[in-house]
């Protein structure tokens, strides 16, 4: 799962990559002065890399990523400070990359202020440089990176918050879609693997929606598409997410609901629609099939599971839940099973 996470999760990449690369940066030189005795600073550089790779696999295992950039970044420029302190100028050179990262793992403010108490440890302690001016040349060249890693990480998280907007968003009617949702399920199973957290999911298919585009237009589509997805959104908790997959048909996540949870949820949900939606003088109404998170699911799995109980709920009438493994048979009055709001 992490592996996929790699591709859709900007801020856990970096983590991850740079966690790594810089280990792969310190174990050569730390190797090496263990060849040479150098016990007190390859021991440093040992414990710098170890405190890194820790990091990375708190991350990994599907931790907090901010608090993990923040780890990294701590340990990072404890090693960086001990580094400059203990190697003189060479060991100075270590804070450029430093600080570049600092803006790369965490927020803008608190890698500015984590870049001048590490500048600042080196200016005033001072060994490494043989004169004013060296000191002053350091100060000056690390307070111009990281001024271009700020200027950098502020142009990056602007652009990155627009290609994200738009590569999860669905353009006709605001909500999340497939790769959003892709994210947000990868999320619920690495959740429920960590400590067993609850989550239902529903695919939701509107009944007969290509009639109201034969019989309207394309535009009707479209305006029943967003009504329809405006509704949802009014009906769910905030904390449930929805998405649009593809055409008629969306999926929506729903953290901590058990079997019952998930049936009365979508029930309402159902109800609402088929009582409120309407175009013109035409019913609107849904089928939804669900499925409960289990142990060992991976998103194509669970997401199966709920595919099966919706083609239950198309087959068996229309506008009706049923979960998986069961039917739960329900529609409102004056509808019966089988009988399409649209054909009436």
């Amino acid at each position: 799962m992490s592996l996929s996470r790699l591709r859709t999760d900007f801020q856990f990449a970096i983590v991850v990559l740079f966690g790594l690369v810089a280990v792969l940066g310190i174990v050569p030189f730390a190797i090496y002065r263990f060849s040479q005795g150098e016990l007190l600073i390859a021991g440093m550089d040992s414990a710098v890399a170890a405190s890194l790779l820790a990091s990375v696999a708190y991350a990994w295992h599907g931790n907090n990523v901010e608090r993990a950039g923040l780890m990294l970044a701590i340990f990072a420029n404890i090693g960086g400070v001990v580094a400059a302190t203990l190697l003189g100028w060479l060991g100075s050179l270590w804070m450029y990359p430093l600080l570049l990262a600092n803006f790369l793992l965490i927020s803008r403010g608190r890698a500015l202020v984590a870049s001048t108490l590490a500048i600042g440890w080196v200016v005033i302690d001072g060994r490494m440089f043989g004169s004013d001016l060296h000191r002053l040349s350091f100060l000056a060249t690390a307070a111009v990176v990281c001024a271009f890693a700020w200027i950098f990480a502020q142009r990056t998280a602007r652009q990155r918050e627009k290609l994200e907007a738009l590569a999860e968003h669905d353009p006709l009617t605001g909500v999340n879609n497939r790769r959003a949702m892709e994210h947000e399920l990868l999320l619920a199973i690495e959740a429920h693997k960590r400590n067993l957290s609850a989550y239902g999911v529903a695919v939701l298919d509107l009944d007969h929606f290509k009639r109201i585009n034969d019989l309207y237009g394309h535009e009707a589509g479209d305006a029943t598409l967003r009504a329809f997805t405006a509704l949802v959104q009014r009906s769910i908790r905030k904390l449930d997410r929805f998405f649009r997959i593809g055409g008629e048909e969306f999926v929506l996540l729903l953290p901590g609901v058990n079997a019952d949870g998930l049936a009365m949820s979508c029930e309402h949900l159902r109800a609402s629609i088929a009582t409120q939606l309407r175009y013109r003088d035409e019913v609107i109404t849904v089928s939804i099939g669900t499925a409960l998170l289990r142990n060992g699911d991976d998103i194509a799995s669970w997401i199966s599971r709920a595919d099966e109980a919706l083609y239950r709920a198309k087959t068996a009438g229309r506008n009706r839940v049923e979960a998986e493994g069961r039917s739960d048979t329900r529609s409102p009055a004056g509808i019966e099973p089988g009988e399409s709001s649209l054909a009436r």
